[in-house]
């Protein structure tokens, strides 16, 4: 149970994500977005590490294969591409889309650990993308590149999470978060140097990845590391389900974003096909 509360907590602070992220475009590129918020979310840590005097875990070396592969998979290649998608569609789009998380869990998970692929979860998948389907389609004319983008960050997801169960049974996930944030915001600020237009500070948008930092990248994913740690990781994506709803609800609060026809259609057969694949299935034939 304590697990699942821990989910919970996470799932309501990170629907906010998106919303305060596009809000601070208004100033300020998406890859220097990330990388000051991740940079934050280190600062962060770091006060937390102090707090339970934990910094020997730094010195771990039988964790540092895991957190490297966790820096690499979330830090670098999931919240590039976020903060990148965020750009170019709407939060609400953004929440649906990370549903799809749980498909590519099942996906990859399952190859790796060459689980059996049952018919009920299948179907769940098939839903899922059927789903999918009605969330791009307004955008089909003329191709989204934002939700394309989101969706390649879904598929990196999973990898991530493995290797962050892994480095959370050898070091605490303050640990994980802190190596993980450092090492990542500085490999983001290099490809914001590369690739993004100059930074401009003015404006309020610096608030917003103060909040992004602290709050976002910061608490909420301690509150999932010490999740999953607890509890299965499909068995945490069943609860994360619950973010679209809250994403959807604050965006129009807070963006003015009006939930397309698509996202409502989209959403019933997302949802029912992740409740199929998350469930346990194990006196279900399997399909060759």
């Amino acid at each position: 149970m304590q697990g699942e509360l821990f989910i919970l907590g996470e799932a309501v602070l990170w629907s906010l994500f998106p919303i305060f992220t596009k809000l601070s475009y208004t100033s300020i590129p998406p890859l220097y977005a990330a990388a000051i918020s991740t940079f934050f979310a280190a600062l962060f840590f770091a006060v937390i590490l102090t707090i339970k005097k934990r910094w020997h875990e730094v010195k771990r070396r039988d964790a540092w294969k895991d957190i490297a592969l966790v820096t690499i998979y979330i830090g670098v290649i999931v919240y590039s591409l976020v903060f990148i998608g965020l750009k170019f569609t709407t939060a609400g789009n953004s929440a649906l889309i990370g549903i799809l998380e749980v498909f590519f869990s099942f996906l990859i998970l399952g190859m790796l650990k060459k689980e059996k692929m049952t018919r009920m979860k299948v179907g769940g998948a098939v839903l899922m993308a059927f789903g999918a389907m009605f969330v791009l389609l307004p955008k089909a004319s003329s191709v989204n590149i934002g939700d394309f983008i989101l969706i390649g960050a879904q598929a990196f997801a999973p990898l991530g999470n493995l290797a962050q169960q892994s480095a959370r049974k050898k070091v605490s996930s303050s640990t994980i978060m802190f190596l993980r944030s450092l090492f990542s915001s500085g490999i983001l600020f290099l490809m914001a140097i590369v690739f993004s237009d100059p930074l401009d500070m003015t404006g309020s948008s610096f608030i917003y990845l103060i909040i992004n930092g602290v709050l976002f990248m910061g608490l909420s994913k301690l509150l999932w590391i010490e999740g999953i740690h607890r509890t299965e990781i499909t068995r945490a994506n069943s609860i994360n389900m619950i973010i679209p709803f809250f994403t959807i609800f604050f965006a129009y609060l807070m963006l003015k974003e009006i939930p397309s026809l698509g996202q409502m259609i989209g959403i019933v057969p997302m949802l029912i096909g992740a409740v199929l694949i998350l469930r346990k299935t194990a006196s279900i034939e399997s399909v060759e």
